[in-house]
């Protein structure tokens, strides 16, 4: 069972990638939009505002390719 806004049971599957809730409603795409949120989340937290500094990818790839 799940409740509403649970993130982590949206989070978790079984070792073939299948669901191991079922999240009502919205079912895999909600999933997916859980998966979505958690990996912003991270990078948010490890970066501060990572979407802002996507104006320096490429720079940022140049430094890293020499």
């Amino acid at each position: 069972m799940s409740w509403g806004g649970d993130l982590a049971a949206g989070w978790a599957s079984d070792p073939d990638g299948d669901s191991l809730y079922s999240l009502v409603p919205g079912g895999e795409r909600q999933h997916e939009l859980a998966l979505r949120g958690g990996v912003n989340l991270v990078m948010y937290t490890l970066t501060g505002n990572y979407k802002s500094d996507q104006v320096h990818v490429r720079d940022l790839l140049e430094r890293l390719a020499h």
